[in-house]
């Protein structure tokens, strides 16, 4: 993705950073900043908190999942690309799954509009192009498929350990059994602060310390433009 392709005609802007703005519907690798990332993705809830006790964070999530990868053999591109591959809720959030589901089937029933669905993947897909462009990783549309069923997989892994984790054992009852990811402790909540940093120090260790760097100084620096 080296030329930025809109998403909509007309900007959608939202607050940013320093109280600039940015428009959403322009995916563009030159606002990528890993450590903003892994701030924001430090304070997005994981099952939009609906747990008893504090946040288990994306980012968490994130880096847990991505250490399983290495803890499994995996290479150090498989655990990079599912370092990211939630990154583009930095900048559109997390809209859990049966809310898009909610959304979409609303859409279809009330006003015919049959592709709720593709618009939110469309969306999603553009941003992780950018982001994964800025990282210097393959976008998921040029992924193998060696490296997207290892993301989907962990992902899915993920899913069912830490619902079991943060919901109790019955919730296991809510999502395909799968076997249970390497992990290095036990699923327990971070404080937002240490999950951005173990997310940062995963960055420096599996994108490159000198990459996010220079990405944060380039992003700096557009930002003090807008």
């Amino acid at each position: 993705m080296a030329a930025t392709s809109r998403l909509a005609d007309d900007a959608i802007t939202t607050v940013w950073v320093g109280g600039s703005s940015i428009d959403l519907s322009c995916p563009d690798p030159a606002i990528v900043c890993f450590r903003e990332i892994g701030n924001t993705l430090s304070k997005i809830a994981r099952f939009n908190g609906r747990y008893e006790g504090p946040l288990y964070s994306v980012a968490q999530h994130c880096v847990v999942g991505a250490q399983a990868l290495i803890n499994e053999g995996e290479s150090a591109m498989h655990a990079a690309l599912f370092l990211l591959h939630d990154a583009h809720e930095w900048i559109l959030g997390d809209l859990i799954t049966p809310a898009a589901k909610l959304y979409a089937a609303v859409g279809r029933e009330l006003y015919g509009e049959a592709n709720v669905l593709d618009a939110i993947g469309a969306c999603k897909a553009a941003w992780d192009e950018a982001i994964y462009f800025a990282a210097g990783l393959p976008g998921p549309e040029a992924w193998s498929r060696k490296q997207r069923a290892t993301v989907e997989n962990m992902d899915k892994r993920m899913q069912l350990a830490e619902a079991v984790a943060l919901f109790g054992p019955r919730a296991a009852a809510h999502f395909p059994k799968s076997e249970t990811p390497k992990l290095t402790g036990a699923i327990k909540p971070w404080p937002p602060m240490k999950a951005e940093e173990e997310f940062r120090k995963l960055a420096y260790r599996l994108i490159g310390e000198d990459r996010v760097l220079e990405r944060a100084s380039i992003v700096s620096a557009n930002t003090a433009l807008r």
